[in-house]
């Protein structure tokens, strides 16, 4: 358990990093798209396609930060109602039909990933398994913090003690 919780910070940190930098260039590069267009008179074909890929990146791996710190909307009515027992079922089932959907989400995603080594970009020429690595990548981030989340919930006492 403690190498899937050493695992998971240095995924969470390299993905946390990639958040910022991919921000930080999205902030970078559409002034730059607007001072050429309007000030200079000439416009990067290249800006709107980076800026795209950059948010796909930004928004897997800040899907993946925010699961870990529990931004995620819930809708907890049913398990704060139902007594303890009845609410460890739901919420582990929950757990289970989770990871079913982000290892499905991982699975196809690499399936995506694969099938577009070939296809290259309209107007950067990179190769698109490079934007859509990212679906794989974010979900088995979230997978993996989703199993140490799981490991914990079945290790901690029912009453609330830890």
């Amino acid at each position: 358990m403690q190498f899937l919780r050493r695992f998971n910070c240095l995924l969470l940190k390299v993905a946390g990093w990639s958040v910022m930098v991919s921000i930080a260039a999205i902030a970078i590069v559409i002034p730059y798209e607007v001072f050429g267009r309007y000030v200079l008179g000439k416009m990067s074909t290249w800006t709107s396609e980076f800026s795209q890929y950059s948010l796909v990146w930004a928004s897997m791996m800040g899907g993946a930060v925010g699961l870990k710190r529990g931004y995620q909307v819930g809708i907890t009515t049913l398990i704060d109602t139902l007594p303890s027992g009845p609410s460890r079922w739901i919420q582990g089932i929950g757990y289970v039909c989770m990871l079913i959907f982000l290892s499905l989400m991982t699975y196809y995603g690499v399936a995506q990933m694969i099938m577009n080594l070939q296809q290259t970009s309209s107007t950067m020429g990179i190769s698109m398994s490079i934007p859509y690595s990212a679906l794989p990548i974010g979900f088995f981030i979230m997978f993996s913090i989703t199993v140490e989340q799981l490991m914990d919930f079945l290790t901690a006492d029912p009453a609330g003690r830890e």
